[in-house]
Order: C-alpha cells, then structure tokens, then sequence
C-alpha cells in the first residue's frame, strides 16, 4: 500500500504509519498488528460507520446517496406526463423504481450513475413524446433535444435498449422514422451488385450472413440473384440465424428486417421486381405493422409468412402501444389478408404465441424451411 501511495523514503513511510495509528485510536480505521511485533501492521480494515468519512475525503458518494439521487431522477421523470405513451412511461418508471428501491438495476438503467441515468431517461421521453417524420435525421432530432448533434448517433445502443423496457419489444431509433449517417442491410444467399461502370461486385461464395452499406446499395443501378424468392424475417438475433445456417443451397435470399431501414428499402428496390417476396415476423401489432410498412413500399408482393396468430390464455395483455396499433391495422386494405388475425387479437385482449421462436427451427434444408402445415388462413370463429 505503502508502495502503491509512492511513500519510499523512511520518513513518509514513518509519517504514514503514525497517521495510520492516530486514526485507528478515533476508530476510522481498524489497524491489525503482529501478534508479536507489535510495530508491523498486518491489515487496515473500515468499518462500516466509516463510509461516509472515507468518501468525503476522497471526494466521492456512497451508494445509499447515489441510489437516492437516481431514484429522485426517475420520480421526477414520472411526474412529467407523457403526451403519447402515458401508460407505457408510468409503467416504465414504476419498473426502474421498483428495482433501484431494492438495490437492483434494470439495464439500461442503473442506479449507481445517476447522472447518465437522468440523461437516458430525459432522451427517451423527448424521443417518443412527438412522431417524427419518416427519414427525420438522428442529429437533427439530437440539436432539437437539445443534446450535441452526435449524442443520439453515439449512445443509439442504449438508447434503443431502452426503448426496449419501454415498448416491451425490440425499438430501433429507424422504427420511431430517424435516419443515421450509416444504414445496412443484413443478407444471406447468392447476390450480384451491378455498379454504373459496368463493375460488379459478386457476393455469392459468401457461407455466413453480410451487411450491405446504405452507401454501396445506393451506388448500384441494380442487384441480381439467382434465388428463387426472398424470405424476410424479423428477429435477426435468432430465426434469421437459424434460416442462414438452414440456407445450405443458397436458393433463397434472407434478409433481417424489423421495419425496414434505408439501406434494407434500397436493397428491395433494386432486387428484380418478378422475384417473390414473403415476410415471417411476429404476430404481435408490431409484427403486423411491419408487414405492413414492406407491403407500403410498392416494390413487389409480399405474401405473409407464417405469420398466423395464435391465442394463448397465459400471454401478457396488450400493451398500449399494441391497442394504438390496431385499429389502423385493421383499417389498412394492405392487411385485409391478417384481419382476421388482427380480429381474434384484439377480442382476446392479450398477445398470443406471437413470437417466431415459438414454432422452433428449421426443419428443412431448403425453401421453406419450415414444414408450412396450415396454409395462412383466418382463425375459425
């Protein structure tokens, strides 16, 4: 320790053990000396009563403060009343408190950084309180949150973690109609880029998925393949995985897609307008609503994969972001093929097996993939 403070000479070594000594006797500090050379400090303890003389001197804050610091942070949040998630917001915050009132965190939310907590919190509330314009630049929206025009690109991760806890399904800054500098497309399967030079650019011995950049996507007049039909899917971080790797012939072209960002719309656009596209996502609102946003981009068919919702007694209610979704959902002429789904989900009032990973992994080694057992018919009333 002694070392560690570079006190090397005797004399500072000497004045350290004597302070040492003065604080123990006030009771600071616990000293342990040698049983038999009682000079020789063997451990320095502090006692719990100490804390708070310990983190004065060092210029620090015990946990106890800082878990009330951030606790009155979210109380604060809550009490501003949020124009368009207000259930969604109290539900929220009655979470984090809930935890930080235990000594637990809720990530991303963590009680023990009070300040990058009142951040994250006041940035969510401005992010969801209005309805950006689809394509609205990220730091655009940060200058108008009054954040540094790079702040909501920078912490993008965390934020759409929290607009995760928020929504209860996966948000992304794209879903809520911001645009970031930098957009990819993720694919797997044989596909060609055709460049205005003449160029091409062949990614067909590829095993693994790719990212496109929004920047090579917009530089090609058009992209060729010779899969015999594209299939969306919506959860990247499972089902996708889990087409790719059953994609040993490469004759279909995958693509992860919530709701389809820049780079995933141009990558649509220039793809051949005769090759079939189906979609798989949940069937919750947001996986409907996603179908949707795909079929809105004009470029080709989208037949609906899969996606038949089933009810199930034990699933979470709707949430209120679930019942704002619906009725436009219903109301869409592009949906008139899920109405009935939409239906049933709304007079149950509760999600469903809605997620993909409920019908489990591939079962076949080419398109498509999953035995298809029920054609995507209406629920039988």
């Amino acid at each position: 320790m002694l070392d560690a403070a570079n006190l090397l000479s005797a004399a500072e070594r000497n004045a350290a053990r004597a302070e040492a000594e003065a604080l123990g006797k006030e009771g600071r500090i616990v000293l342990l000396h040698h049983q038999y050379r009682k000079h020789n400090l063997v451990s320095i303890s502090l006692p719990p009563s100490s804390e708070s003389w310990l983190l004065a001197l060092v210029g620090e804050t015990s946990a106890h403060d800082l878990r009330g610091q951030a606790i009155a942070r979210v109380r604060n949040s809550q009490a501003a009343a949020h124009p368009r998630w207000p259930e969604s917001w109290q539900h929220l915050c009655d979470r984090i408190l809930s935890a930080f009132e235990d000594g637990r965190n809720l990530p991303p939310f963590f009680w023990n950084a009070p300040e990058d907590l009142g951040w994250l919190v006041t940035a969510l509330h401005g992010l969801t309180a209005r309805a950006w314009p689809p394509g609205t630049l990220i730091r655009e929206v940060s200058t108008e949150l009054g954040f540094p025009s790079k702040l909501l690109e920078e912490k993008q991760r965390v934020l759409e973690a929290g607009l995760e806890v928020l929504f209860g399904e996966e948000t992304t800054l794209e879903s809520l109609g911001l645009a970031g500098s930098e957009s990819h497309a993720t694919v797997h399967g044989r596909l060609i880029l055709h460049f205005p030079d003449g160029g091409i650019q062949p990614l067909d011995q590829l095993q693994g998925p790719f990212t496109l950049s929004l920047a090579d996507l917009r530089r090609a007049t058009h992209a060729t393949t010779d899969a015999g039909q594209i299939l969306s899917i919506e959860n990247v971080k499972t089902t996708f995985r889990q087409a790719a790797a059953a994609n040993l012939r490469g004759d279909t072209l995958l693509i992860a897609t919530s709701y389809p960002n820049a780079a995933t719309k141009r990558l649509l656009e220039i793809l051949p307008a005769d090759l079939p596209h189906h979609h798989f996502g949940d069937t919750d609102a947001s996986g409907y609503a996603i179908l949707r946003s795909l079929r809105e981009l004009g470029h080709r068919p989208v037949a609906a994969f899969q996606m038949r919702w089933q009810d199930n007694n034990d699933s979470a209610p709707l949430s209120e972001h679930d019942r704002r979704l619906l009725p436009s959902l219903k109301s869409s002429p592009l949906l008139n093929d899920c109405l009935a789904f939409l239906v049933a989900m709304e007079n149950a009032n509760r999600k469903g097996l809605y997620e993909q990973e409920a019908l489990g992994g591939p079962t076949l080694t080419s398109w498509p993939f999953w035995n298809l057992g029920l054609p995507n018919v209406p629920p039988s009333h």
